[in-house]
């Protein structure tokens, strides 16, 4: 059986892996599974009391243009930071139970992913309240989205696979997914970054990623087409270093834990 044919066979175990990480995270809050909506919500609420009645820089439905550009970011922040350490935190699964190893990381993906998803259906009510149309350009959602996943699923199965061994990978994410909040247009629009540098600045897969879920959200359509071209070509680079690396430092995990 090959590698792949051996993750489809076992999909299951994945769901349950995912479903684990997700349980495990509010097993012992007040009001459990509940958070997965409140979490979003009052995000959601602040973000617009704040840039709707304090803070006004003239751009049209700003709490809609940041949200939908916050949504997406946190979502990779968050996924990115709790991936990198999917492996080194789980030695007792690693040492004893027979399993894909990449299927640690990808459901620390799958958990935040829900989290992602329900902001999203959240975000869509804000918008009917604030006079945002929704057009037929959400039927697309999920391909923003699914870009959203190759972009953490690259960067988080390199991150997992190198902080085995070297565990300042996640202290370096930490400070690195800050500084990216800021080179990343979530509270500034991409027109805002001079020209000439534009291309250079869409090299960071992220923004692709803002600017295709903000163009869907609130334009009713898709990005230009050279941004488009330019985030699928860094994710597809970025995922499949991701998988290199980890497919071939995954013999070496149970020497590091």
């Amino acid at each position: 059986m090959t590698a792949f044919a051996e993750l489809i066979a076992r999909r299951d175990l994945l769901f349950n892996l995912t479903h684990a990480e997700l349980t495990a995270r509010y097993r012992s809050a007040a009001l459990g599974l509940l958070w997965f909506v409140l979490t979003p919500l009052v995000l959601m609420v602040v973000l617009t009391i704040v840039f709707e009645y304090v803070i006004d820089l003239g751009i049209p439905d700003y709490p809609v243009f940041v949200l939908s550009a916050l949504l997406p970011f946190t979502y990779i922040q968050v996924a990115l930071l709790n991936t990198s350490t999917s492996i080194s935190r789980s030695p007792g699964l690693i040492k004893r139970a027979h399993m894909p190893r990449i299927f640690l990381p990808l459901a620390a993906i799958g958990s935040n992913l829900v989290h992602f998803v329900i902001s999203l259906v959240l975000l869509l009510p804000l918008m009917v309240a604030m006079g945002v149309p929704l057009t037929p350009a959400l039927l697309l959602l999920p391909l923003a989205i699914a870009l959203a996943v190759a972009v953490v699923t690259g960067a988080g199965l390199l991150s997992a696979a190198l902080n085995v061994a070297h565990r300042d990978v996640e202290l370096i994410l930490s400070a690195g997914t800050r500084v990216l909040f800021y080179l990343s247009p979530i509270f500034y629009p991409l027109s805002a970054v001079p020209e000439p540098w534009q291309p250079f600045y869409c090299l960071n897969p992220v923004v692709g990623v803002i600017e295709m879920h903000r163009a869907l959200l609130l334009d009713g359509t898709l990005p230009p087409s050279w941004l488009i071209g330019i985030t699928v070509g860094s994710t597809a680079v970025l995922l499949a270093v991701g998988i290199i690396v980890f497919v071939r430092r995954q013999p070496d995990f149970e020497d590091y834990l």
